[in-house]
């Protein structure tokens, strides 16, 4: 998928798809979005907070190496990876 959003079909339910994975997945964590945003920051995210915030809300598509930080600072603040 191209960084407007553009591509393939598959490739627009794949982004999605991944989207709401994402998105459920921290719903169901008890980290806060602050922190969860400032870890992605600090794993070397770009997305500002209120794009990070649509993302999450699944109002946005960011690009796919967004998203892997995104599980990376998820799956390490899940972990204790912050302490």
């Amino acid at each position: 998928m191209n960084a407007d959003g553009t591509g393939d079909p598959d490739q627009l339910m794949e982004a999605d798809e991944q989207r709401r994975d994402v998105a459920r997945r921290f719903r169901s964590t008890q980290v806060p979005m602050i922190k969860l945003w400032t870890y992605y920051y600090g794993l070397g995210g770009d997305a500002d907070e209120m794009s990070f915030d649509a993302y999450l809300n699944e109002a946005l598509h960011l690009p796919a190496s967004q998203v892997a930080l995104i599980a990376t600072a998820m799956r390490e603040l899940s972990a204790g990876g912050d302490q």
